[in-house]
C-alpha cells in the first residue's frame, strides 16, 4: 500500500524539481542577450565577445521584420479578388449559395404514434414503412439522374474533357446504378408506384 504513494510522491518531486530547473534555465537565458557576439577577446580586459555597433539592435522593443523575397515565401500568391471573402461568405450564409443544388423538401415525415412508440412490434412496422418510403425516394429520383448523367458524360465527352473527370462521371453513374438495382433486388415493391 505506501509502495504507489511513495513512487507517486518522488513523481511530484522529480516533476515539480524538472520544472523549477526549466523555470530557472529559461529566465537566465531570456536575460541573456540572443545576439551574434563578436570573436574578438580585449586582451586588456580579459572580457569576452561583446557585440559591435552592425550587431546592436536598434530598437529592441519591437521585433525585426523578415526579409521576404519572392523566393522563400512558403505560401503560394494569392489571385487578386474583386470580392472580401468575408464578405463573400456572409453573402452566401444570408442568400445561400449560388452554386448548390436547390433542396427539395418532400412531404412532412410521418410521426409515430404514441400505440407505436409503446409497442416494439409496431415501431418495427413504422421503421419499416419509413426505410421503404426512402428506398422509394431513391429509386424515383435514380430513375431521373441516370439520363440526365448520361447525357452529362456523352455532352464532356465530345467536348473533350479530361479523361480523369469522365471517370469521375462514370464512376457516379455506375454507384447510382448498382444502389438501384441492389433495391430493386433486395426490395421489389420499391418499382411500384
Amino acid at each position: 500500500m505506501k509502495k504507489p504513494i511513495i513512487g507517486f510522491t518522488v513523481a511530484v518531486v522529480v516533476l515539480a524539481s524538472l520544472a523549477f530547473i526549466a523555470r530557472t534555465w529559461l529566465v537566465d537565458s531570456s536575460k541573456a542577450p540572443s545576439f551574434a557576439m563578436s570573436s574578438s577577446t580585449n586582451a586588456e580586459t580579459g572580457i569576452g565577445p561583446s557585440l559591435n555597433s552592425e550587431q546592436a539592435p536598434s530598437n529592441i522593443a519591437e521585433p525585426p521584420a523578415p526579409v521576404i523575397t519572392g523566393t522563400d515565401s512558403p505560401l503560394l500568391p494569392l489571385e487578386p479578388s474583386n470580392v472580401d471573402a468575408a464578405t463573400s461568405m456572409a453573402n452566401a450564409m444570408k442568400n445561400g449559395d449560388p452554386r448548390a443544388p436547390t433542396i427539395i423538401h418532400d412531404t412532412v415525415q410521418e410521426a409515430a404514434t404514441p400505440e407505436e412508440i409503446a409497442d416494439p412490434k409496431l415501431y418495427a412496422q413504422y421503421e419499416a414503412r419509413q426505410n421503404m418510403r426512402l428506398y422509394k425516394g431513391y429509386v424515383k429520383a435514380a430513375e431521373v439522374e441516370i439520363p440526365r448523367l448520361q447525357a452529362d458524360i456523352a455532352k464532356a465527352k465530345a467536348m473533350g474533357l479530361k479523361p480523369e473527370q469522365i471517370a469521375e462521371g462514370e464512376e457516379k453513374l455506375r454507384r447510382i446504378q448498382q444502389m438501384r438495382d441492389q433495391l430493386a433486388s433486395e426490395h421489389p415493391e420499391v418499382l411500384r408506384q
